[in-house]
């Protein structure tokens, strides 16, 4: 009997572009479907928000390696004026400062950049570290100030994020696991004040003795009224006023109302192909020894993949409410641009090899 194959095992380069990108957009449309059965209003902003980030993941999958690992700080850096710009300038909404506005498009929200601003810095300091064997200490600091920031926004769910994302990339660069958790040990006396601070903090917690919140209790009517094959694309109910948020952090139960299980494990089977092709790409650029290609490819597949687990989560019920988005297909511009770019990150290292063939 012949022992089954590696999924994760790296193989043709364009084959596992291909099993990123097209997954993605897959996605992307169903997104839209999907808001046009939710609210026809939100589809147009969604749609040139799509477009702009189509031409950001094709943009970034052109870029050279190196012009993007000298852009790194600076990109960071630019990241954090940003959220120090919505701290001091951005209404507030939701008692909250996280929205900055842009004519045309609505709003931005550094944070969503944050996360992918961290992938690129953090891909660039750890591919030096392995190198020139620089301090641990280099490589994460930068990121501390990045966090709090977000924080005071504030913003819990983005800086847990945002530091999960920081934690894993070490934890796969070969940091040791004991430091880690001593560093999550030092930040934990914060954490527990911003959710002393904030009571919407401590509400959400309460998931955790048994309590449901009513936007979850929707939700799950949702999935559950939805069946195997659903009501039918367009005859959802729950989008009537009945769940908070059916456009963006919640449009998954919306999407398994009307096209049921078959709809929502359809959307996990796109994000598990993007996770698989994905670390193909990394995989496949740290076996040709492109340290800095393989910690991108890594970071900006588990930014997308993350992220969806936690939504997907949240959204039946196997995690506290928290407002983050369905990448490709929640409502919202900013969260979208980010991820297409995260696609087309992933897509640059993938094209690496046929460019040195080239040369």
């Amino acid at each position: 009997m012949k022992p089954l194959p590696d999924p994760f095992q790296p193989r043709e380069a364009r084959s596992d572009a291909a099993g990123v990108w097209a997954p993605a957009l897959v996605l992307v449309a169903l997104g839209l479907v999907s808001l046009y059965s939710v609210g026809p209003r939100h589809v147009p902003r969604q749609a040139a928000w799509a477009l702009l980030g189509i031409l950001a993941c094709v943009a970034a999958s052109r870029l050279p390696a190196q012009a993007i690992r000298r852009a790194a700080g600076p990109f960071l850096a630019f990241t954090g004026i940003l959220l120090l710009a919505a701290l001091l300038f951005a209404p507030k909404i939701a008692e909250t400062r996280r929205w900055l506005p842009i004519p045309l498009f609505g709003v931005f929200q550094p944070s969503e950049l944050a996360k992918l601003a961290a992938v690129v810095f953090l891909a660039d300091r750890l591919a030096r570290r392995s190198r020139e064997g620089a301090p641990l200490w280099r490589a994460v600091w930068p990121i501390a100030p990045i966090c709090l920031l977000i924080m005071l926004a504030p913003d819990f769910g983005t800086t847990i994020f945002v530091a999960t994302i920081a934690a894993v990339m070490l934890l796969v660069a070969g940091v040791k696991l004991g430091r880690l958790l001593f560093g999550g040990l030092l930040a934990l006396p914060v954490l527990l004040l911003v959710a002393m601070r904030f009571p919407y903090v401590a509400d959400r917690l309460r998931f955790f003795r048994g309590e449901r919140s009513y936007q979850l209790e929707q939700a799950e009517i949702a999935l559950a009224s939805g069946g195997f094959l659903g009501k039918g694309w367009g005859a959802g109910r729950q989008k009537f006023g009945y769940l908070p948020a059916g456009h963006n952090d919640f449009i998954l139960p919306n999407v398994g109302e009307e096209l049921g299980f078959l709809g929502v494990g359809l959307v996990a089977f796109l994000f598990a192909m993007i996770l698989v092709h994905g670390l193909r790409v990394g995989l496949a650029a740290a076996k040709r020894g492109d340290c800095f290609g393989f910690h991108v490819a890594f970071g900006a597949t588990f930014l997308v993949v993350f992220q969806a687990a936690l939504n997907i989560a949240v959204s039946t019920g196997a995690a506290p409410t928290k407002g983050i988005s369905l990448p490709f297909l929640s409502q919202g511009g900013s969260n979208l641009l980010v991820s297409l770019t995260a696609v087309g990150l992933v897509l640059g290292v993938a094209r690496a090899p046929a460019l040195q063939e080239e040369s």
